[in-house]
Parts: C-alpha cells; sequence; structure tokens
C-alpha cells in the first residue's frame, strides 16, 4: 500500500481505499463506545421517554446549525487541520458524559455530533480526490466492512465498561481512540486536490448551496434515500435501549442488539457485489421495503423482548443494505468543482435525520406510548421505498 508524499500531486503515488476505510473504523471507534450508553445515562438523568427525546431533539438543532459551518472551516483551514480537531473533539465528548449530569449529558452529545460532522465531510473529500469515480462502489462497502468492527463491539465495550468500571472508564478509551486515530492521520500527511482546497476568494455561502444542490433532482433523490436510512438508525440507537430498560432488561442486550446490528455490516461486500451485477436501484427499493414493513411488525410484538430484538435485527439487516448502497447516487452525481458546498448540503441527511423523527417522536409520545414511533417510522420506510424506484435503472 502506497502513500504520496506531502508535496506529491494527485497523479503521484495515492493512498487507496484500505487507507481511508481504517481511518474510518479509528474515528467511528470513539462514537460508537457511547452509542448505547448515551440513552441508558439519559435514561437515568432525565427518566422519561419524551424527555430523553426532547434532550435529542435539542442537540440535533445545534448540530444542523453548526454543520453548515464545516465548509467554511474547510475553506479557512483545509480539511486537515477540521478533521484533526473533529478527531479530538470526538474523544472530549465522551469526556463531557463521564460528567453524568445533565450538562454533561447535553454537551457531550453536542461535541459528538460536531465530531462526527467535521470527520465525515472532510473524509469524504479526501475519497472523492483519491478514489476513481468507477471504485466507490468497491470502497463504500469495504469501509463498512471495517466499520463493522466499531460499530459491532463498541456499544457492547462501552456498556461493559459503563456498567464495570464507570463512565470515565469509557471516557479514557474513548480518548485514546481519538489520539490514535489523529496520530495515524498526521503520518498519512495527505494533500489536498486544489479544486476542493482552500482559496483566496470568499467562501461560499451555504444558502445558495442549498438552493444548487435541491435545484439538481438526482442530487435530491440522494438526500432523501439517504435520510430515510439515517433516520432509522437514530430510532435504533435510543428506543430499543429505552425498552430495555423498560422492561427490567439487563443494560448488557441493549449493547447486545445495537452491536448486533452493526456487526451485520460485515456483509457490506455482498451488497455491493450484487450492485455491481444489477445496479443499485433494485437493492435500495429492497432495502426499505423490507426494513419498512418489519418495523411495523415490531410494537405487535411488544409483549416479548426477544421476538423485538430480533424483528430489529431483521430491519437493520436491510439498513445496512441502505448503508453499503446509499451513499453512492450522491457520490456519482455530485460535480466536482462543487464538492465542499454539496457535500456539506448532502450530510444534513444525518441531522435532519434526527431532527425530523425527534420532534414527530416528541409531539407522540406526549399521547402516546414507545410503540407509535415504530409505526411512525415504518410507514417513512415504505414512502422513501417508492420514491426510489426514480433512481437510474443502472446507476
Amino acid at each position: 500500500m502506497a502513500f504520496e508524499s506531502p508535496n506529491a500531486p494527485l497523479s503521484g503515488r495515492k493512498p487507496g481505499a484500505m487507507v481511508f476505510a481504517v481511518l474510518y473504523m479509528l474515528e467511528s471507534m470513539t462514537r460508537a463506545l457511547v452509542l448505547a450508553v448515551m440513552p441508558l445515562q439519559a435514561k437515568e438523568i432525565f427518566v422519561t421517554d419524551a424527555k430523553v427525546t426532547a434532550i435529542y431533539l435539542c442537540v440535533t438543532i445545534f448540530g444542523l446549525i453548526a454543520g453548515f459551518a464545516v465548509p467554511l472551516l474547510i475553506h479557512r483551514y483545509r480539511r486537515r487541520w477540521v478533521y484533526s480537531m473533529g478527531l479530538i473533539i470526538g474523544g472530549l465528548s465522551v469526556v463531557a458524559l463521564a460528567f453524568d449530569d445533565p450538562i454533561g449529558q447535553f454537551t457531550g452529545q453536542v461535541l459528538r455530533t460536531l465530531s462526527g460532522t467535521a470527520c465525515i465531510v472532510a473524509l469524504t473529500l479526501y475519497v472523492l480526490d483519491f478514489i476513481p469515480r468507477e471504485d466507490l462502489v468497491r470502497y463504500e462497502p469495504l469501509k463498512l466492512l471495517l466499520g463493522c468492527i466499531p460499530w459491532g463491539l463498541g456499544p457492547m465495550l462501552g456498556v461493559f465498561l459503563y456498567n464495570h468500571f464507570g463512565t470515565w472508564s469509557v471516557a479514557a478509551t474513548g480518548m485514546g481512540v481519538a489520539l490514535i486515530a489523529v496520530s495515524l492521520f498526521a503520518y498519512l500527511r495527505l494533500t489536498e486536490n486544489p479544486a476542493v482546497a482552500a482559496a483566496t476568494k470568499p467562501p461560499p455561502n451555504p444558502l445558495d448551496s442549498i438552493g444548487r444542490f435541491f435545484g439538481q433532482p438526482r442530487l435530491r433523490l440522494a438526500w432523501v434515500i439517504a435520510f430515510g436510512r439515517s433516520g432509522w438508525w437514530s430510532l435504533f440507537f435510543v428506543y430499543p435501549a429505552l425498552y430495555f430498560r423498560d422492561m427490567k432488561i439487563d443494560d448488557f442486550w441493549s449493547g447486545f442488539v445495537t452491536g448486533a446490528a452493526n456487526v451485520l455490516l460485515i456483509l457490506a461486500p455482498i451488497f455491493g457485489w450484487v450492485a455491481r451485477r444489477v445496479g443499485v436501484r433494485l437493492p435500495i427499493m429492497v432495502a426499505f421495503f423490507g426494513a419498512g414493513i418489519t418495523t411495523l411488525i415490531v410494537p405487535l410484538a411488544f409483549g416479548s423482548p426477544l421476538a423485538v430484538g430480533t424483528l430489529l435485527l431483521i430491519a437493520a439487516f436491510f439498513v445496512v443494505m441502505l448503508d453499503s448502497l446509499g451513499n453512492i447516487p450522491f457520490l456519482r452525481a455530485v460535480r466536482p468543482l462543487e464538492r465542499p458546498q454539496m457535500m456539506s448540503v448532502f450530510r444534513t441527511y444525518i441531522d435532519i435525520g434526527n431532527l425530523l423523527p425527534f420532534a414527530v417522536f416528541t409531539a407522540l409520545l406526549q399521547f402516546f406510548d414507545q410503540r407509535v414511533v415504530y409505526i411512525a417510522y415504518g410507514v417513512l420506510m415504505l414512502v422513501v421505498g417508492y420514491f426510489a424506484r426514480y433512481l437510474p435503472r443502472r446507476l
């Protein structure tokens, strides 16, 4: 595997897909450690599902606003500094959660959101620079394959440390991984494509970028598809943990179900292989309909934690298929000179995927129990699956 020198042109020796997949794996570990810990801790601090949902909603609003600052920061400081600071902020987010109080919980969630935003935007820009367009269908599954290590083991490890050694043990582990990721990134010393690097002209207006993005039908559809799958994960990472706690099930099972769903990412190369032969449209449609129907069945089994956990894992199988292929419509449609601005708008699917569902859930939970969450989102998945039929047949 070759690494380019700090002053080498993009046409020279370049890091391949494996390098970026490893970087993704490391930066994901810090965030994955607290994936199941955060809702459990929030449940202890805020008590009711409605209050926990409201906190997640407030954090998402803040993250959405802050997310538009990332292209401006990349313009001003270049993406290598933004990516490095994103990694460090990710470690600090775990430290904030370790204070076990409302301020620490809120601050930790905000920092975690900022870290994810900075790392996703900056790393995706590097990927678009170094990986040929036709190889993206290979890179995305590889990234998720390695991603199953942090997202699969991280939640279980986080809950274990949380229950046996306290939140400071989670903080120490998370910060340690963040420092390893920063060290590896510094060693790589990646260069930047002048077309997307910082320049002397004024930075683009984020509001103008929104108009240009949603004025392009292919980008608009790509965003809707990414939003649909992201919102399902937002549901999955919060409400099953609250459900198991309400049912008096040991917290280990919250971490286990969360981790087991993410271990399914190991199937990503298979989904990539299928997409290379039949295109991405059919697998994306099948995945949305499969996840939507299974999610709608969950409320019918609410009396059985085992049945609920099983159904959630079946739905997660389909959503992992979406994770493997769901970014490809955007990556193939975005214009090279608009990558930083369009990426900033595109990644709002993460924040909106939290914001809109949590806003709706906050309202619904004032009148209904948690089952309404699964009904509402199951219907949405079916609707997005219907719109996915407008993807080009052989994309």
